[in-house]
């Protein structure tokens, strides 16, 4: 597939901020161009821009330091409210405990809404992880302690088209209410990556009956599972048992909720 230059907005979510000496300077290796949007979600700690660049990022930044801690789907859309004003072409996300180590976009369809890739999990060993931050492409998947998943199907590490995220956008504030009270009744960290890949496709599909993402069989992702959801946020990462179940009865009421607010707004015109 042909590659073309494309605006390109990383948008980067923290609360635990020293997670971002991970995803920082993974970012700051990157080759091509982009404007990274930093979205601080701890009102308790204050970010600068010398401190990004300290970090080992030179590009083009913004920061955003928020008064009040309102969680990661609404600090992600807040990134996306935040881009409007740069036009990019491509939005992709990236936790703060996460590498990111490629961004190449190919020249796809524009039916095309999202660029699926693989990704590469690393679940045990701290050094695996000091591995990847040295060298992305030293890590080796082993089945047990590091696992290829591929294809990776979430919103982090994926590009997805900036207007499909700005126009997702415009329909959640209706939403939000309804996704804090799923989130309360659950007693382990929400599934929000997940949750936001519905989403985008739901969305998608709502305005384009042929939109379709593309994958390419590469790994693009290295997701950090050694805890980091526990230290974060003092919440269990997955359910204790029946994880399938558990995630699959949240995911639900997630995309009714969503789907209830875009057929009201059909209704509005």
């Amino acid at each position: 597939m042909m590659r073309k230059k494309n605006n390109i907005v990383v948008g980067l979510t923290t609360f635990n901020t020293e997670m971002l000496g991970i995803s920082v300077p993974a970012l700051g290796k990157l080759r091509q161009k982009f404007m990274l949007i930093i979205y601080n979600d701890n009102p308790m700690t204050n970010i600068t821009r010398r401190q990004i660049r300290k970090l080992g990022y030179c590009g083009d930044l913004t920061v955003i330091n928020s008064d009040e801690n309102i969680g990661e789907f609404r600090a992600r859309m807040a990134i996306v409210d935040a881009a409007r004003e740069m036009r990019p072409d491509w939005i992709v996300f990236c936790d703060d405990d996460d590498i990111l180590s490629d961004i190449d976009i190919p020249n796809v369809s524009d039916d095309n809404f999202a660029v699926i890739q693989n990704a590469i999990i690393l679940r045990h060993r701290v050094g695996d992880l000091l591995r990847a931050m040295e060298n992305p492409n030293d890590i080796e998947p082993d089945g047990e302690n590091t696992e290829l998943v591929r294809p990776h199907v979430g919103l982090a590490g994926t590009p997805v088209r900036a207007n499909i995220l700005f126009g997702l956008a415009r329909t959640l504030p209706d939403l939000y209410d309804m996704i804090h009270k799923i989130d309360e009744k659950l007693d382990f960290y929400p599934p929000v990556d997940a949750m936001m890949w519905n989403f985008v496709n739901i969305y998608a599909r709502h305005q384009n009956h042929n939109a379709v993402p593309i994958y390419m069989d590469k790994i693009n992702y290295i997701k950090n599972e050694l805890d980091t959801v526990r230290i974060k946020y003092n919440l269990l990462a997955k359910p204790a048992r029946n994880i399938r179940e558990h995630y699959h009865r949240a995911l639900d009421k997630y995309n009714t909720a969503l789907h209830a607010v875009l057929d009201a707004a059909a209704l509005r015109g």
